[in-house]
């Protein structure tokens, strides 16, 4: 299994917009291979209001390749570079870090 997790970082309104954005792109993100789309937020630690994290889970890397090849060629993939840009500075797309579980 590999999950891949993206941290947003921004303002409580833009973590908001992050969460409706979240809600919107599961049914897209499915369609395209991802298993189990979650939006995590913390509720104790560190990031509080102003940290999200996007998780996606796939049954190999080789379908997490072919998630990533179908969304960076699509028209949604350009609306969210429009989007997250436009947001800026009240929004980041901090990071993706791509997980694999090494006792499973």
């Amino acid at each position: 299994m590999i999950t891949v997790v993206t941290r947003w970082e921004g303002s409580p309104g833009a973590i908001h917009a992050v969460e409706e954005g979240s809600r919107a792109a599961r049914p897209q993100h499915e369609a395209w291979g991802a298993q189990n789309p979650r939006l995590l937020r913390p509720a104790a630690g560190s990031g509080g209001l102003e940290v999200a994290f996007y998780t996606l889970d796939f049954p190999s890397m080789a379908a997490w390749g072919a998630f990533q090849d179908q969304m960076m060629a699509s028209d949604w993939f350009v609306q969210l570079q429009r989007d997250v840009g436009a947001a800026h500075p009240d929004l980041r797309m901090a990071d993706t870090t791509i997980l694999y579980d090494a006792i499973g």
